[in-house]
């Protein structure tokens, strides 16, 4: 008997299709150059020449997956060779010292080896004076402090690019993802341009912007930083407006010094709650 192809036919070949392995849908991904990778310190590296030394590789992974087009392409905790890039003791007169980190590669989720560029204390001119500025600020301990040894503990998290673009073969076992991803019931950005604008003066707080659906948010507070629960950091809510049907979207800011208490060196996260729902936000400035 020869099957008709109706509307029930069709609806039992797709789910006879989202239930077969993983290997029907293996597929190639393109990865574009300057894809960040980031970084996390597994050993403390200080600017100590007894302890290291410039050209020395130190042990570090990568923190989070990478995902392209809704498919890990670098997975988590995958090895990262990182080498001392440059080295600069503290001096007897009050020079402080420093450390430059320099993220050569990684391994891909097919096992191809992806060269990086960047690393810790990497960054562009602009940024790099807009973190200083930040960290004077917030007084981030050793770094910036005069005469004293610079430190990256164990967990610094810092980013790096990949150098050229590429493709990866996803892995048979991969599991299915949702993509593109569902959009956020509550998203917290900082804004890097309002920031940049005010680097030549005293910056006394971080300016965001929150946007939930649904609902407008009239308070907020920073609850965790770096993964670690704090005393919750009030967020002053500003212009609360539309946009769009059920968007609602809220100028913010929190207060950099109680903030900047909890940061360490390198890249660091705090999570923003408000209603019952939160967000991680990535500070990406490296302090």
């Amino acid at each position: 008997m020869k099957l008709k192809h109706g509307p029930l036919t069709k609806a039992m070949a797709l789910t006879v299709a989202l239930a077969l392995p993983g290997s029907l849908f293996a597929e190639n991904v393109a990865i574009p150059e300057g894809t960040r990778v980031f970084v996390e310190l597994e050993q403390e590296v200080t600017s100590k020449k007894k302890n290291n030394l410039q050209g020395n590789i130190v042990k570090a992974h990568v923190w989070r997956d990478v995902v392209v087009d809704g498919h890990t392409v670098i997975e988590a905790e995958s090895p990262v060779i990182v080498k001392i890039s440059d080295i600069k003791p503290a001096k007897v007169a009050g020079q402080k010292g420093s450390v430059e980190l320099e993220a050569l590669q990684v391994e891909s989720v097919d096992g191809s080896d992806l060269q990086l560029r960047g690393g810790y204390g990497q960054s562009g001119k602009g940024r790099m004076a807009l973190s200083i500025t930040l960290a004077v600020v917030i007084f981030i301990p050793l770094i910036f402090i005069k005469g004293k040894q610079a430190k990256l503990p164990p967990g610094t998290v810092f980013d790096a690019e990949l150098n050229a673009p590429t493709t990866v073969r996803i892995p048979d076992s991969e599991p299915a993802r949702i993509w593109p991803a569902p959009a956020k019931a509550l998203e917290v950005d900082v804004l890097y341009g309002i920031l940049e604008q005010q680097a030549d003066d005293k910056i006394v707080a971080l300016p965001l912007e929150i946007t939930r659906d649904g609902e407008p948010v009239y308070a907020a507070r920073v609850t965790h930083v770096n993964e670690q629960e704090i005393k919750p950091i009030p967020v002053d809510i500003g212009d609360v407006s539309k946009v769009g049907d059920h968007t609602w979207v809220a100028t913010a800011s929190v207060a950099l010094k109680p903030l900047g208490k909890h940061f360490t060196p390198g890249v660091n996260r705090f999570v923003v709650e408000a209603d019952g729902l939160s967000d991680e936000v990535i500070f990406d400035l490296e302090l």
